[in-house]
């Protein structure tokens, strides 16, 4: 069984991946996925950005290498 963190997508609350872990889909194909959860300093305002530089909350933990992978 392979490990897999994966950091959560805001915007869907992750809903996506929990029906899937719940159905055992991540298992079935020899995944242990674990969801990471984020700090208050991972999240920022999207009040912050402009049009031609959004904030992002995605990728924060994976490029702190806290996470395999995020769902974008």
């Amino acid at each position: 069984m392979n490990a897999m963190t994966i950091e959560p997508v805001s915007a869907f609350s992750s809903l996506d991946v929990l029906v899937a872990v719940d159905e055992g889909l991540f298992r079935a194909e020899g995944l242990d996925l674990r969801m990471a959860s984020r700090e208050s300093r991972d999240l920022r305002s999207t009040t912050e950005g402009t049009l031609s530089s959004p904030v992002t909350n995605q990728g924060r933990l994976h490029d702190r290498g806290e996470a395999t992978m995020f769902q974008g």
